[in-house]
């Protein structure tokens, strides 16, 4: 078993990242806050033992702390941490505060000068990104979509136009309505859905967005989907042959054809030759 040495915290609010899945994907560093820290605040105490015990870290203060918490509880931890003891935020898996609670309780740490540290480790985005295989140079986390239908779609059609790599969570319940949605909005974009990760049944459904409009609502566990950029639009403005007769008839005394079908090359961004050959017959 991994020795965790004891040590002496700083009264300080640890945002602690726990696993997604596997066990094993903790850090030396949040197993240490873990077990010497005064205060765990926590989403779910049972899951919070769970990973405790399986590091053999026992005797610890744990208070559940979630999206319903009362405001008191917020004052409580507060108060602790003002009283010199150290305290670490969990979610029950991932990172607190991205798509969890606890943004209310940092908020009022800084404004009561209470220094917040962050305790990095696993993550669904990146991983389930990482594993993808799509190409990307940047990426929008999105997060959670509203349950109702028309906040979704609303809410989607606000990152229709947004020339980056989108990142969903999901319920495995809703899968196929959303994947319904994104189409809709979309269109058919390239996309990956990632479920379970880390975990014993992580699997990567390759594919597009037309693809998985039928896909089973029975998949079971954490849902990822990602979809690829929108594809480039084609830049190329439409020919039209009257316009560039007029151009010919208004140029063809001042340009020669080799300087003529450049400028409309440059004019409808084809290659010089296509308007060559066009100039050459117009003459004949």
């Amino acid at each position: 078993m991994l020795k965790i040495d004891n040590i002496l915290l700083t009264p300080e609010l640890y945002i602690v990242s726990t696993p997604i899945g596997n066990l094993k994907d903790i850090t030396i560093r949040a197993l240490s806050i873990l077990k010497n820290c005064d205060l765990i605040a926590c989403e779910d105490t049972r899951v919070t033992k769970k990973l405790l015990t399986s590091y053999e870290i026992k005797s610890k203060k744990l208070i559940s702390f979630h999206e319903h918490s009362s405001q008191q509880k917020i004052f409580f931890i507060i108060e602790t941490l003002k009283k010199g003891k150290s305290v670490a935020l969990v979610s029950d898996a991932g990172t607190p505060v991205i798509s969890d609670p606890g943004i209310k309780l940092i908020k009022l740490a800084i404004t009561n000068k209470i220094k917040v540290t962050p305790i990095p480790g696993a993550s669904a985005v990146t991983s389930s990104l990482v594993g993808s295989g799509l190409s990307f140079d940047k990426f929008l986390f999105i997060g959670f979509l509203p349950n109702k239908k028309n906040q979704r779609i609303n809410l989607l059609n606000e990152y229709k136009e947004i020339n980056s790599l989108l990142i969903f969570y999901e319920s495995a319940k809703r899968i196929k309505e959303t994947i319904k949605d994104m189409f809709s909005i979309f269109g058919n974009r390239k996309c990956v859905i990632a479920r379970e990760m880390t975990k014993y049944y992580e699997t990567f459904y390759r594919g597009d967005l037309n693809e998985f409009k039928n896909i089973k609502n029975n998949l079971k566990g954490e849902i990822t989907i990602i979809l690829s950029s929108p594809e480039k639009k084609n830049e190329e403005l439409d020919i039209n042959d009257n316009e560039i007769k007029k151009i010919i008839s208004f140029t063809k005394e001042k340009l020669s054809t080799k300087d003529l079908s450049e400028l409309l090359s440059i004019i409808y961004k084809k290659p010089k030759k296509f308007f060559y050959s066009k100039l050459i017959k117009s003459i004949r």
